[in-house]
């Protein structure tokens, strides 16, 4: 039995750097936001909870929700065209 145990610290090592919206896109009052969820675990719970904090805080006028058919597949292109003609921009969503 080894004396020691290496322990692992998972937090990042570097400090997040912190992004305003992009110049193109300085508010989101008024927008559509498309979010597209992968399919992975959680990844509903999240961007459903992130579609009521785009709306009740950042003012968004509507949120389009779609969904890949699987997370390890590339999106279909209809939803992909669908999402770019609806929406002013979109969040693809990933969670476990």
């Amino acid at each position: 039995m080894p004396d020691t145990i290496q322990i692992l610290d998972p937090s990042a090592e570097d400090i997040p750097e912190e992004k305003g919206l992009n110049a193109n896109l300085p508010s989101l009052r008024g927008k559509t936001i498309g979010l597209l969820e992968n399919r992975k675990y959680h990844a509903d719970s999240f961007l459903h909870e992130l579609k009521e904090v785009l709306v009740n805080d950042y003012g968004a006028d509507k949120v389009i929700y779609a969904t890949k058919f699987s997370y390890s597949a590339p999106c279909a292109t209809e939803t992909l065209e669908s999402l770019a003609q609806e929406c002013d921009v979109v969040i693809h969503g990933v969670a476990d």
